[in-house]
């Protein structure tokens, strides 16, 4: 026989054989008693369950999200206050420079003080996502050589309950505060 001839061959036993158990199957095989299925309380316990770790995951998924935006912030104003007295130190453009901070937005900026001297064009934005909220001290301005801060003190960024503490000292050291747990 030709292959075509032998694949024919099976397929039409094939379909016999389908054909067969197809009507091997009577109406007293299809019967109520007979069919299993999930009953409206099953489906329902089921969803509920589904809905309740689905919950879960998402809450866990927004802490896990909202704690890391705080952690990135911090270090990126950590690292830009480093910068702006890095560059009073390197006497860069023959200037001091700072870090303005607000709730929505932090700004490296050229000059001894953002409100009276400063020039703008030199501004640097960095925006802050809304969920981090600033509080301390709003405005540090580095000298020029010694890269002193003008003021000491802490600023603390605050997210539902967790903050990150950025503390800059009389020596110039601008260090994130380690959060001590309570004893017990």
């Amino acid at each position: 026989m030709l292959p075509w001839q032998l694949l024919f061959q099976f397929i039409v036993s094939l379909e016999l054989c389908i054909f067969a158990k197809m009507n091997s199957f009577t109406h007293q095989n299809f019967s109520k008693k007979n069919l299993g299925g999930f009953t409206l309380l099953e489906i329902l316990i089921s969803i509920s369950l589904i809905l309740i770790l689905t919950l879960f995951t998402v809450s866990v998924g927004l802490n896990f999200y909202k704690s890391q935006q705080l952690e990135n912030q911090a270090q990126t104003i950590l690292q830009t206050l480093r910068r702006a007295q890095l560059k009073a130190m390197a006497v860069e453009m023959d200037s001091s420079f700072g870090v303005y901070l607000t709730n929505d937005s932090y700004i490296l900026f050229k000059g001894s003080s953002y409100a009276n001297n400063r020039d703008p064009q030199y501004d640097e934005v960095f925006d802050l996502p809304e969920i981090i909220n600033v509080s301390g001290l709003s405005e540090i301005t580095f000298s020029k050589f010694e890269g002193k801060p003008n003021i000491t003190g802490n600023i603390i960024l605050n997210n539902n309950g967790e903050s990150r503490t950025i503390n800059i000292n009389k020596f110039g050291t601008i260090s994130l505060v380690l959060a001590v747990p309570p004893s017990p």
